[in-house]
């Protein structure tokens, strides 16, 4: 028992850093790098320093497991997580359970498959009209930055889905990256506790302070609008819903904040994740040609001259395991964090009160005790006879545990419907010169774009479609 304390009472092996400092440096140049070089010489727990900050690592589905179930000793970050100066306390970043959870039942009736089924024309139109501003602009063969464009589109659905019509023209207005000015900024205090103060008038403070000014006055104008027309005026939309959703126990609705938090949580979590990983699943179509024609057969079979309907989905799984297989290379949020509430133990090792925990996803999605040859893209590797035996923390692009993300479903119908109707049409190649590096904050995206060139199909399945 002794012998049993005294293990237990051993901190994780640490990483070196430097004075003071301890890790930042190796954090901010490459956080999934710096992870990387930790789990290849301590294993699946190591512990970082982030000057004054204990933050430890976790990379494997085991201590994962442990770390995204147990809500008494694993928590959301506190009231000092920087992701709250962009989203405020939405389920992504709440950590009061109670209201949490009361939040979440509110709002998971929205979020069905048999809800979201209703939403799939709107993604439809949206799919169709970024066909023809596609073909309108890019004649066959030409360069496109394929991010951008992925990017367009799924803002585009988002912006229908939630309000009935496309805002992007309005957060235009704010600055062409203004969701990404407030992410990024709210991520880089995340990992270095040197930031100066919020209210500080520095060049970034001030902008951060005016996209966010004009976020909030966006948001909140279209929710007095809405509250104040005599019914539902959205069509059924993701907003109407959040209006009508109710508490079971008090019958009383949301306030204007907590639909500002919840309707900005989707637009920066909703939006980007999904089109960041379209863009990684057509670059590794590029590289992998024998994939890519499997897919072509697949949908030509499946939708010949049409675009894709919610019953013809279904007959398209190989597609599907594409996404999945991106989404575990490339997860669109590879770091989830976590706040340890009391002093514990984790995976032998002393975890105390205060300190933070990153579960690495993407260190995690390529741990090869999980996954034979992990670096290789094989989305065979998701059918129903492959995952049975495969441990259910090994694979958390949407997280896992009672924090599972809400809209899941909603971004897999989304995937599924742009990557079938863009194969149909085009086939994208990657330019061998363009440069493809990981640049990991909130979300991995492609550092510098993803420049693609874009060719009209030859086949009969190739001609232009009506959206349903």
């Amino acid at each position: 028992m002794t012998e049993e304390r005294t293990y237990a009472a051993l901190p994780a092996p640490g990483a070196a850093g430097i004075p003071v400092l301890g890790n930042v440096l190796d954090f901010r140049r490459d956080i999934l790098k710096a992870m990387h070089r930790g789990h290849a010489a301590h294993g699946d727990l190591v512990r970082y320093r982030l000057g004054p900050v204990t933050v430890h690592g976790v990379s494997s589905p085991e201590l994962a497991a442990a770390v995204l179930t147990d809500t008494d000793r694993f928590g959301k970050l506190g009231p000092d997580n920087p992701l709250r100066l962009v989203l405020g306390e939405g389920l992504l970043t709440s950590d009061d359970h109670k209201s949490w959870l009361r939040n979440r039942r509110m709002m998971q009736p929205i979020y069905t498959k048999q809800s979201l089924a209703g939403m799939f024309a709107t993604m439809g139109v949206s799919a169709a009209e970024q066909i023809s501003h596609m073909s309108a602009r890019y004649r066959t063969g030409a360069a496109l930055d394929l991010h951008q464009e992925m990017m367009r589109v799924t803002l585009d659905i988002v912006s229908r889905c939630m309000f009935s019509t496309d805002v992007s023209r309005t957060l235009a207005g704010l600055g062409p990256d203004a969701v990404d000015v407030a992410i990024n900024y709210a991520f880089d205090r995340l990992q270095n506790p040197f930031s100066p103060p919020t209210h500080w008038p520095t060049p970034r403070n001030r902008r951060f302070h005016q996209v966010m000014r004009g976020l909030d006055d966006l948001i909140y104008r279209i929710i007095a609008e809405r509250r104040q027309s005599p019914g539902p005026t959205g069509d059924g939309d993701l907003l109407d819903m959040l209006l009508a959703a109710r508490d079971a126990d008090t019958g009383k609705g949301m306030t204007d904040r907590e639909l500002r938090d919840e309707v900005i949580t989707t637009f920066a979590a909703g939006h980007e994740t999904t089109a960041i990983t379209l863009t990684w699943a057509f670059y590794l179509l590029s590289r992998h040609r024998e994939v890519l024609r499997r897919v072509q057969r697949e949908v030509d079979d499946v939708l010949g001259d049409e675009l894709p309907t919610p019953e013809n989905l279904a007959a398209m799984p190989y597609a599907l395991r594409v996404f999945e297989e991106a989404l575990r290379l490339y997860p669109s949020a590879p770091i989830v964090p976590r706040l340890v509430l009391r002093d514990t133990e984790l995976g032998g090792y002393r975890v105390p009160a205060g300190s933070r925990i990153l579960v690495n996803l993407y260190g995690i999605h390529r741990h090869p005790r999980h996954w034979p040859d992990p670096e290789r893209f094989d989305p065979d590797r998701f059918l129903p006879d492959v995952t049975k035996g495969r441990h259910r923390f090994a694979y958390l692009p949407f997280g896992a545990g009672p924090h599972l993300c809400i809209g899941k479903h909603f971004a897999l119908m989304e995937a599924h419907l742009l990557l079938t109707a863009l194969v149909r049409r085009w086939e994208f190649r990657h330019v061998p010169s363009h440069r493809v590096v990981n640049h990991a904050t909130i979300t991995l995206r492609p550092r510098y774009g993803m420049l693609m060139t874009m060719h009209q199909r030859t086949t009969s399945a190739a001609r232009p479609a009506q959206a349903r």
